[in-house]
């Protein structure tokens, strides 16, 4: 993707001036050995999950004949030679025809790749009643395909497996940073994750996008190491290093061998504690992000996004905003604003670090030893920001694409933080009816019922922080009233209509479930984030069990009164205004607000 008024001859010729240098200079053994390294972080990821190990047996029984290929893949990755890479790009890349695409803003097709021909696209025209008439009830005929056994016949259910909560290990070094542990040897892998907590709540208003930017710019690299370099030494470990930032936080995670972990960890010191603060690497990364920000203007989803965030947390509010920023907040940020974040806010005295995989304690202590000597120690004082209580009636907000397709919908109000005593029975609720994916009412009804969309979610977001309850969607543009109505009419019913049945599908669903949400070492690091972020008890997973074992009816229908009333929400619809706006004020929600 170019940036903004760059010509795509001018991306082409750099493609072909690549490939032309590596077609003449090859590929280093240096440069191999550290793919193969990566290579083989990412087949141990494959295999971290049931579903990935059946998987993968089921490729090699495939494909290679045999389950048991899975020793021999590994081999055959480390084997590979640099003549063997020569070999594979001349059989299958050089001087072989290709397909060249160009999408450029319209009216500018002189960016365009030279010689490209115009592609003619048939747009759908945006027809009332036009919707065809099906019977999702009828069976469909078709040929089966021949098999050793009647695949019709589901097999039995085995007992309820019961959840194995892994033992969690705490630990806080002398700087005040806190350490928080799961010790797992099934694959030789080692994720981790420093949390830094703050993120845009410490920013200036006037200039959002702060911690992102410097984010993005710690891992362009250190003081004694280009980007270059430093992309190298981490690859070279068959590890990954990646900072990012949130509206919350900043985040330094990575994952890596284990015969590793100690060497990518004295890189991770490196590139907290002794950052570059390259001018040419920022200025790129603040066109790259302005351009983002430009693409997201274009796009329905993101925009709905945004306005939605703005309706619930009020626009002034800094939670409103998007953590990238927007064009003029950027536009304004120096590299000193990012020193003057980081001298201020990065402390080991509002740090977690977050470690599980094949490593001991005293092995993570030791590791973290020098960084916690060098970093020093400042008192930081983060800002609860307010959020606004749920509206005491509906309100209808329409944001303009001419021409759109598809109709973006976000209904929802400010809701509960994860502490909240509702806060995970809510969420139980709700999987009937919009978090249990093709168990949930919503996509029944929209999706499989009508045929109004490809999918529909429903949830509660929060954090610390009071977040939102949220349904999203994006329908055809011709039955945005219709959708809209139906989810309505869902909502108001859904209390009083949950019986038995929908109660037995959640609870199986959830507590089956359970057995495997916390196998692999992502999801590990996920429960140890639970546990440090929001003061869980260890085995939080058990508790969270039988509060889905002892869920009643009644209670169920308890919660969907209290945080389910669709007369105390905010509906937004992102489309066309010119066909659907008109039929949206028959909702009976008061006048349609236009926000664009």
């Amino acid at each position: 993707t170019a940036f903004n008024g760059t010509s795509l001859d001018s991306v082409y010729v750099a493609i072909n001036q690549a490939l032309a240098r590596f077609e003449q200079d090859g590929i280093s053994v240096e440069d191999l050995d550290r793919i193969k390294a990566g290579q083989e972080t990412s087949f141990y990821n494959g295999l971290s999950s049931v579903v990935g190990k059946g998987f993968q047996l089921a490729q090699y029984a495939i494909f290679a004949g045999d389950p048991g290929f899975i020793n021999q893949d590994i081999k055959n990755i480390l084997a590979v030679t640099p003549d063997d890479v020569m070999r594979v790009y001349n059989t299958y890349i050089k001087g072989k025809h290709s397909v060249i695409t160009s999408f450029v803003p319209r009216g500018q097709a002189e960016l365009a790749l030279a010689g490209s021909n115009r592609a003619e696209v048939v747009e759908e025209q945006i027809v009332e009643g036009a919707e065809e008439e099906f019977d999702a009830s009828i069976v469909a005929e078709y040929e089966r395909t021949p098999s050793s056994f009647d695949r019709s016949v589901e097999p039995p259910y085995g007992p309820t497996p019961k959840v194995v909560v892994p033992t969690v290990w705490k630990s806080a070094m002398p700087s005040g940073m806190n350490l928080w542990g799961i010790q797992n040897s099934e694959v030789p892998l080692v994720q981790f994750q420093l949390g830094i907590r703050g993120g845009m709540l410490l920013e200036n208003a006037e200039k959002v996008g702060v911690s992102n930017l410097l984010a993005q710019l710690m891992t362009k690299g250190t003081t004694n190491r280009t980007p270059e370099e430093l992309e190298i030494a981490i690859e070279s470990l068959g590890a990954s290093i990646r900072a990012s930032a949130s509206e919350e936080g900043i985040t330094i995670s990575g994952n890596t061998l284990s015969r590793n972990y100690a060497q990518t960890m004295e890189l991770v010191r490196e590139i907290l504690l002794e950052p570059r603060w390259d001018e040419q690497e920022f200025e790129i990364l603040k066109q790259s992000t302005m351009s983002r920000i430009q693409q997201m203007k274009a796009n329905p989803s993101s925009i709905a996004i945004a306005e939605f965030n703005k309706l619930i947390y009020g626009s002034e509010n800094i939670l409103a905003q998007n953590s990238m920023g927007n064009e003029k907040s950027v536009a304004a940020i120096t590299i000193d604003d990012l020193k003057a974040y980081y001298e201020a806010n990065i402390s080991p005295t509002v740090a977690d670090f977050h470690v599980a995989g094949d490593i001991a304690e005293a092995a993570v202590r030791s590791s973290l030893t020098t960084l916690d000597g060098q970093w020093t120690p400042k008192e930081v004082a983060i800002p609860t920001p307010d959020v606004p209580a749920a509206p005491e009636k509906p309100s209808i907000y329409f944001y303009d694409v001419p021409d759109a397709k598809q109709s973006v919908l976000m209904i929802g109000y400010p809701a509960l933080a994860v502490t909240h005593p509702d806060y995970y029975a809510a969420d139980v609720m709700n999987y009937r009816l919009g978090g249990g994916g093709f168990a949930s009412k919503l996509t029944q009804e929209l999706r499989e019922g009508k045929g109004y969309t490809y999918g529909i979610r429903s949830g509660f977001w929060g954090t610390t922080i009071p977040g939102m309850f949220s349904i999203s969607t994006s329908v055809r543009t011709n039955i945005t009233y219709e959708a809209v109505s139906l989810i309505r009419d869902i909502l108001a019913n859904y209390g009083p209509g949950f019986n038995d049945q929908d109660l037995d599908v959640t609870k199986s669903s959830l507590i089956k479930s359970n057995a495997r949400a916390f196998e692999t070492l992502g999801e590990k690091l996920g429960m140890l984030t639970d546990i440090s972020n929001y003061g869980f008890e260890d085995d939080y997973v058990t508790q969270r069990e039988q509060i889905v074992a002892n869920m009643t009816v009644e209670e169920i229908q308890r919660l969907a009164s209290n945080y389910l009333n669709p007369d105390k929400m905010y509906y937004l619809v992102v489309g066309d205004a010119n066909t659907q706006l008109p039929r949206l004020k028959s909702l009976g929600m008061g006048e349609v607000q236009v926000i664009r």
